[in-house]
């Protein structure tokens, strides 16, 4: 491993990696690229202290004096949380190595890549990483603020509220880790992709401007983007290996959050008396939730659709050559035979269809809660009358 690569690359995400292991989302050392005892160890500790409270948290709102279906919602969001947090923490100790590897695998490309006199723009993405870390933060402390404004005028338990708040800075810290490393991905296999052009460009002009250059020149070419491109596809099943199952718990979590809230949204408006309050309260739980979905579904979308585009680009280069034609037919192939996508843990992939599929299923849902909710209230207004 490239010693100097590695470090302008770790610099670059440095930001990113201090936060995840804040959150506990990894648990390796970054001089040397061992899992650490010390932050397997933190995250342990965050397990056994974390679960405990999100238990007190669903004995005290069984207790509230309360409609059943409030109690009911309260609690799934409560068991959710605590099933999505605890394996979050857990997946980043079992595949503390895997992140390792990838992270390893991604200095390797980058080595690689130099030789073909490219250099990436690490300060760029330095920059990002930071902007949007400023963004992130803006936004989760202005939607806290809020809902913990309105927790207090409703005079609401705080510590069961305090457990809603860490989930919303743990989604967006687990949504900012995996999207950042999934453009890591895009940036890279665009890079590809501009040399497939110039080398299109080329063979396009191979009787003006690039008589220099021999047919083997552009076949060496060629099957080193080949090869690299493979390098960056078996990144993608690794980094589905890595983060499926915590983006598996991220999508239903979310999932279960944004129709809870738009349920309480729907049961505000249809109330005879509507509270301004009540309606921010229901805005402000889901908004983050919503945002992070489409941005990580966007993310890997725009991905997939790049390592799409270069079977395309490839099958534009013009020549009557037998050996560069053998090698885009064996490049096509890989392509096709590889089918990169972006799964959560094999259930679905992660794209636009993902959106539109929770879209339909929170309609869904919405409309059952509201039945149930009507059924109930009717049940306990005879109860009541008896």
């Amino acid at each position: 491993m490239n010693e100097k690569v590695s470090q302008k690359l770790l610099n670059s995400i440095r930001p990113l990696l201090l936060q995840s292991r804040i959150f506990g989302l990894t648990t390796f050392n970054e001089k040397n690229f061992n899992q650490s005892k010390l932050h397997t160890f933190f995250n342990i500790v965050l397990v056994v202290l974390y679960l405990p409270a999100i238990f007190y948290c669903i004995y005290a709102t069984a207790i509230q004096i309360n409609f059943v279906i409030y109690k009911a919602t309260n609690i799934i969001i409560l068991v959710a949380n605590a099933i999505y947090v605890a394996t979050t923490w857990i997946c980043a100790i079992t595949n503390g190595n895997l992140l390792i590897d990838f992270l390893s695998r991604l200095i390797d490309f980058d080595t690689k890549i130099q030789t073909m006199g490219i250099r990436l723009n690490y300060k760029k993405s330095h920059k990002k990483i930071i902007t949007q870390i400023l963004v992130r933060y803006t936004i989760i402390v202005v939607n806290v603020a809020g809902l913990a404004y309105l927790a207090l005028e409703n005079d609401a338990d705080m510590v069961v509220e305090s457990m809603a708040y860490f989930l919303i800075a743990v989604n967006s810290a687990v949504c900012h880790l995996t999207s950042t490393l999934v453009l890591q991905l895009k940036v890279r296999f665009i890079i590809l992709n501009r040399q497939i052009g110039n080398l299109i460009e080329c063979f396009h002009k191979n009787q003006s401007k690039c008589l220099k250059f021999n047919t083997m020149e552009h076949l060496f070419t060629l099957n080193k983007i080949c090869a690299l491109h493979h390098h960056l596809s078996k990144l993608v099943k690794l980094f589905n290996d890595i983060f499926g199952l915590v983006l598996l718990l991220m999508f239903g979590v979310s999932f279960v959050v944004i129709v809870i809230s738009i349920f309480y949204l729907t049961s505000t408006l249809q109330s005879t008396v509507v509270t301004v309050s009540d309606v921010f309260n229901s805005l402000l739980s889901n908004a983050t939730f919503i945002i992070n979905t489409v941005y990580v579904c966007d993310v890997c979308y725009s991905t997939v659709e790049e390592v799409n585009k270069t079977g395309e680009l490839i099958h534009k280069i013009d020549t009557e050559d037998r050996d560069v034609r053998d090698e885009i037919e064996m490049f096509s192939l890989q392509i096709a035979n590889e089918q990169v996508e972006f799964n959560a843990a094999g259930f679905f992939p992660i794209n636009y269809t993902l959106v539109f599929s929770i879209v339909g299923g929170v309609t869904t849902y919405i409309i059952i809660l509201i039945q149930l909710s009507s059924s109930l209230a009717n049940a306990e207004a005879e109860s009541y009358g008896m």
